[in-house]
């Protein structure tokens, strides 16, 4: 009897180990794949290290600093992907990523980095524990929701500010 439930451990405890190897290759694989010169390609590979990163955040943790840089992309879809991605992975030093999206959200042109930088906001804000973080993250929201006249971007916003307070129920 020992010895089956000794076996059965062994066997539990090597299929753990084998499932969470392919998770870190790919998380790997995906971060290679942010140097790539196809914004699409790169686009991919923050959306795949984004899943990754909010199923165990110890994934993704060896290139947070490759999901930073890709905030300053040349492709706005790239930057408003890695926005997204900021706040999906968690990183540990929240305070400097928010600050981070909200420096890049004040001066970014394109509709589409922004709504990604909204996002990645709001997520962020939605779990800072500091509600010093939580207030810096909704008024850069809301200065934001101030500037734009763009309906799409509008209900972005909100929704990051949901995120952050969601609203009482009655």
């Amino acid at each position: 009897m020992t010895r089956r439930i000794a076996a059965i451990a062994a066997v539990v405890f090597a299929s753990t180990v084998l499932v969470a190897a392919p998770r870190e290759d790919e998380a790997k694989k995906y971060a290679a794949d942010l140097k790539s010169k196809d914004a699409k390609t790169r686009v991919t590979a923050l959306k795949e290290l984004g899943k990754l990163g909010s199923i165990q955040r110890k994934l993704t943790e060896p290139y947070t600093g490759d999901i930073m840089a890709a905030l300053k992309d040349s492709d706005a879809n790239v930057r408003g992907e890695a926005g997204r991605t900021v706040g999906l992975i968690d990183p540990t030093e929240k305070k400097e990523a928010i600050e981070k999206l909200i420096e890049l959200l004040k001066n970014e042109k394109a509709e589409a980095a922004r709504e990604g930088q909204e996002t990645g906001i709001g997520e962020l804000g939605a779990t800072a524990e500091d509600m010093d973080l939580k207030k810096m993250a909704r008024e850069a929201l809301l200065e934001a929701r101030k500037k734009t006249e763009s309906k799409r971007e509008q209900k972005t916003i909100q929704a990051a500010l949901l995120l952050i307070t969601p609203r009482k129920k009655n």
